[in-house]
């Protein structure tokens, strides 16, 4: 643990006091339920490097007691913490400085808080790296192993090359309680570490927290406080808390609470006086069992002396070196996950069938444009549904693991920036090019070829050649892995081989067929990475809850499916206003305009919306307008994520964003920026189009050409040029 002191860190490991002030958990009491008082009144005192152990019946409100202590700012009352203060008392109030005493604390929840798909050895490194800055790799394996090993791993055990998911409960259970123990955390918090055990292993590792416990550890170990249901090993434990329908009962020595709660019990419910310690238990456990309605009762807050605040800075941690870390993470997770990788190339591949059957001249001059506006708008739905369905889970799915991983220092920008970057290649480019691919572009279906070449080459290279895998899977596996990565690969191999048809793109000199889908791939790529991260907000603002996540996905998505198709009819004046002013929050909207101005829609189809005209600055404003989307959704749920803070306020999480002075004003300086300069060229582009006109001797329409003036500046001519129509004379067909 790291200590700031002047412009010093000194590093110690002495154990962390804990005082319990009246505190009470209220929850409910929203417009659909009543208030529950899940603690009430609860009040006790740890000494540092003690053992305690947390008891009480199902539902009494203990796992509630230990979030209160480490991440859940209680309704009332206060959780005080003090260390290395001697004989003096220099208690402070832990939410006074939640983000520094949090980072000292471990906490191992009943729920597993490792990513399942990452073997145990992947799992352990990675949080090795983003906990402890400033050790090497070699010294972090070290530390690793010699936590693993207390915990009955072995250096060379190959339970350590196996995901975590194929770990038994009890087994996933000690390789959590390593990952908290790399930092040697002064306050160690274990909600039932021994569930799922049988009794030998349970009294070792019950052994093993005793042992490490500072009382027994020369002052040196951890406060320890678990919550646990074998009472067999209480034994072990200097401290014990009873707490029995939202109330503590009992605290004090095992062998005083025993008799305290036997005292407390009616004659006719106590067992004989020579019972034996379990008889006696199950007798306390089943007279103090929960009862709901006790809950039901109005908590008063309790009136406490003021505590002289001491103001605290956690150590940071880099946001680049965080983000690497991250993103090695986030790809090993779903890298060892080929089934979630096949899905998402397999629902590009589904998509792009549906485009098939637009016919190959859909995008050339024709007199009804209808059918190639169609085109456009449901290949716009078909990305934004693939990228906003494969990627609105990807935060609620792992919540309990990213608000965990916060309490310890974890950077909200560097975790959202890293699900961004590898679903932009995964979901933004792959899916979308699959999907261009198997509409007919060229230039798709080759860089499909080259994507899945490579994907193929190193699926099996890594397969063949590394040696974990090597020791870890048998010839039979590694065979089949190999399968594995062919069947994901086959999207984007099976759309560059399936060349159904070839989509003839238009020709308007100097942009040529080329440069046309260069744009429309650029396009579809910037819709799609708007549209993911926008899935990925939407996942941010619900927390641990997935079929919310689901629901608010379908809303968004039905919204600009809306919008998209609304570009395709005019409809009343009121009607239209109202679509106007709706459609640029919808990312389809710029989609269809960017996919409309690269193909000149405008040049030949007629026209009765601006947004088809296909200058090059409108283009341009397109692209900024769908990076606005992009940065705005990024930065939204970036703060959703912050807002999830239990342990602070919403008002305190606010102006934390907004004391980032640089951070925050040069985001709102770039999203003022492409707002302003994509308005300006759109304006630009407008006033061109408007000095269309039809000229009679041609047969054909004229539009307005930038001639070399000699006044002008080099700006106002690049602006003209770029504003100007890249259509030609546009003869009656």
């Amino acid at each position: 643990m790291l200590e700031t002191q002047g412009n010093s860190q000194v590093k110690t490991h002495l154990p962390i006091a804990l005082k319990v002030e009246h505190l009470s958990v209220v929850k409910g009491g929203g417009l659909f339920s009543k208030p529950k008082a899940i603690l009430q009144d609860v009040s006790f005192e740890v000494q540092p490097g003690s053992f305690v152990a947390v008891i009480g019946p199902n539902g009494a409100g203990k796992t509630t007691l230990f979030k209160a202590l480490v991440n859940e700012k209680p309704t009332h009352g206060r959780v005080l913490v003090a260390q290395g203060c001697g004989e003096s008392v220099c208690y402070e109030d832990l939410y006074a400085n939640p983000e520094y005493w949090l980072q000292q604390i471990g906490y191992v929840p009943v729920d597993n808080v490792l990513h399942e798909e990452l073997t145990v050895r992947q799992a352990l490194e990675h949080i090795g790296w983003l906990r402890l800055p400033n050790r090497s790799k070699a010294e972090i394996w070290r530390i690793i192993t010699e936590k693993l090993r207390h915990l009955g791993f072995a250096e060379d055990d190959e339970r350590l090359d196996r995901p975590v998911k194929s770990l038994s409960s009890g087994e996933r259970k000690k390789v959590n309680i390593a990952a908290e123990l790399l930092t040697n955390p002064p306050l160690l918090l274990l909600d039932e570490p021994t569930s799922n055990l049988d009794p030998n292993a349970e009294r070792d590792l019950m052994n093993a927290l005793r042992n490490l416990a500072g009382e027994h550890n020369n002052g040196r170990g951890p406060t320890i406080l678990i919550i646990t249901h074998t009472l067999e090993s209480l034994d072990r434990c200097s401290h014990v808390v009873f707490i029995a329908n939202a109330k503590l009962l009992a605290s004090g020595t095992p062998e005083q609470v025993l008799e305290a709660l036997y005292q407390s019990l009616p004659l006719d419910a106590r067992p004989a006086r020579d019972a034996n310690a379990f008889e006696i238990w199950a007798a306390i456990f089943d007279y103090y069992k929960t009862v709901e309605t006790t809950k039901d009762v109005q908590v008063k807050p309790v009136s406490l002396p003021p505590i002289a605040s001491v103001r605290r800075e956690r150590q940071l941690d880099n946001f680049s070196r965080q983000f690497r870390i991250l993103f090695s993470r986030y790809f090993l997770a779903r890298y060892n996950d080929l089934k979630g990788i096949g899905a998402i190339l397999w629902t590009g591949f589904v998509a792009g069938f549906l485009l098939l059957i637009a016919p190959s001249e859909i995008f050339l001059k024709a007199r009804d444009a209808s059918a190639a506006r169609q085109t456009v708008v449901l290949c716009v739905i078909l990305t934004v549904i693939v990228a906003a369905f494969n990627s609105h889970r990807e935060i609620s799915k792992e919540f309990r693991i990213y608000i965990h991983e916060r309490a310890k220092g974890l950077d909200p920008i560097a975790y959202l920036s890293s699900k961004i970057a590898w679903l932009a290649v995964v979901i933004g480019c792959f899916s979308t090019l699959i999907l261009l691919a198997l509409m007919g572009f060229p230039i798709a279906r080759w860089l499909c070829l080259i994507f899945g070449l490579t994907l193929l080459s190193i699926g099996v290279l890594s397969t063949l050649y590394d040696r974990r895998l090597q020791q870890q899977l048998t010839v039979a596996q590694r065979s089949w892995r190999v399968i594995q990565f062919g069947v994901i690969t086959l999207p984007l191999l099976g759309a560059f081989l399936l060349q159904l048809q070839n989509k003839q793109l238009p020709t308007t000199p100097p942009i040529g067929t080329t440069a046309v889908e260069i744009s429309i791939i650029a396009t579809l790529l910037l819709a799609s990475i708007a549209a993911l991260t926008t899935a990925l907000c939407t996942s941010a603002a619900v927390g641990g809850n997935n079929d919310r996540a689901t629901q608010f996905a379908t809303g968004v998505i039905i919204a600009n499916v809306i919008m998209a198709f609304s570009a395709l009819v005019g409809g009343t004046p009121t009607f239209r206003a109202l679509f106007d002013a709706l459609e640029p929050l919808a990312v389809t909207y710029f989609g269809y305009r960017g996919f409309a101005s690269s193909i000149s829609l405008y040049c030949w189809a007629g026209q009765f919306r601006f947004e088809e005209f296909n200058s090059l600055g409108h283009l341009v404003a397109v692209w900024m307008c769908l990076l606005m989307h992009f940065l705005a959704a990024a930065g939204l749920g970036v703060s959703l994520l912050r807002i999830q803070e239990k342990w602070t306020t919403r008002a305190k999480v606010l102006r934390a964003i907004l004391t980032k002075e640089r951070v925050t004003w040069a985001f709102v300086a770039t999203l003022i920026g492409l707002l302003c300069w994509g308005n300006f060229l759109v304006n630009q582009s407008e006033a061109y189009a408007s000095l269309t006109f039809y000229d009679v001797l041609y047969g054909g329409d004229r539009y307005a050409r930038i001639e070399p003036i000699q006044e002008a500046q080099p700006l106002q001519r690049l602006i003209g040029q770029i504003s100007s129509s890249a259509c030609g004379i546009a003869p009656e067909e």
